[in-house]
């Protein structure tokens, strides 16, 4: 078909230049981004623009650059995948974003041995909305982005997030010597109740079946108070290094992205109903439902956000709460 034609025609260039771009070592790609990194330092020269990275910082991050550059190739081919929407591939990417904010936290907690900042409460809640929804994005269709790839790539990158936060857990008994227990405090067991009530009395029908539509609403709201316990730690004193601050920031991003397509798109979530004498009836409150779970999450996150975009303006470190946040 002309669909499939286009899928070929548009993701293969994609393919083969992600292969091709992918260095043979680490070392080679930091020589790679050294010589970017002094061709913009030209250029912001010109310009009057300081460019403060180092050689040595460049070198050093080089792990952390190479997973900023394959998902960076990743959104390339998605938006190579699309056929039909382009919103539709939003709630793909905010789950990619998640998984590489993941990611990062595993690369940070290998190479310094330490789980210090990383609340395994919130890991844990991860792993609970990518439970609940797993039950209906592996089964039904009704809740996947409306785009070709999007009915693979979602659950496929849902389940790696939960992987990811799975083995997180791991490293934090692993390393439990730097565990912050008594920063990582806050009661979280009221959570999956709470999101299972609301869950039932706000589904929707877009399964067609009872059960999964009521496990994919609570997912969402379990995914709205998943953050609080890493918010919590910051106001209970534990220091956040650079990586956790951006931990934190790509979820944020991510979630942004869950939002923007629903607010797009809540209204394929209404209720219809046929009433004699009145005609078609529809109810959107799951859509309001879905959108005020996302709204609380942004406001739960808020105020780290806030903090963060002023150290990074300020290129410091200041205060969030009663932590310091260092980039």
């Amino acid at each position: 078909s002309s669909a499939l034609w286009r899928f070929h025609t548009r993701s293969i260039p994609i393919i083969a230049t992600f292969l091709s771009s992918l260095p043979m070592s680490l070392r080679g790609f930091a020589d790679g981004v050294v010589a970017l990194h002094q061709g913009a330092q030209t250029i912001g020269g010109i310009f009057g623009i300081e460019i403060p990275v180092t050689e040595k910082h460049i070198r050093q991050y080089s792990k952390q650059i190479l997973l900023y550059k394959c998902f960076g190739l990743g959104l390339l081919f998605m938006w190579a995948c699309v056929l039909d929407s382009t919103l539709g591939c939003l709630l793909t990417l905010g789950t990619m974003t998640q998984g590489v904010a993941l990611a990062l936290l595993v690369r940070k907690v290998l190479s310094e041995r330490s789980v210090a900042g990383v609340s395994r409460k919130m890991l844990a809640l991860n792993i609970v909305a990518t439970t609940f929804r797993s039950q209906s994005t592996l089964v039904f269709h009704g809740y996947l982005p409306y785009f070709g790839v999007g009915e693979v790539l979602f659950p496929l990158f849902d389940l790696c997030v939960a992987a990811i936060a799975v083995y997180l857990i791991v490293l934090t008994y692993r390393y439990r010597h730097t565990y912050n227990g008594e920063s990582d405090s806050m009661w979280v067991f009221w959570i999956a109740p709470l999101a299972l009530c609301v869950g039932y009395l706000t589904h929707a029908n877009a399964n067609g079946n009872r059960y999964t539509d009521w496990m994919w609403m609570s997912a969402v709201w379990v995914e709205a108070f998943s953050m609080l316990p890493q918010i919590w730690m910051s106001r209970a004193g534990c220091n956040f290094t650079g990586v956790t601050s951006h931990f934190v920031a790509l979820v944020f991003v991510a979630r942004l992205m869950s939002m923007i397509y629903w607010f797009e798109s809540y209204t394929q979530l209404a209720l219809h109903q046929y009433e004699w004498g009145v005609g078609l009836v529809s109810w959107f409150y799951p859509g309001y439902s879905v959108l005020a779970a996302h709204a609380l999450q942004m406001m739960s996150m808020g105020d780290f956000m806030y903090f963060y975009l002023t150290s990074a303006a300020s290129r410091g470190s200041v205060l969030v709460l009663n932590a310091k946040l260092e980039l």
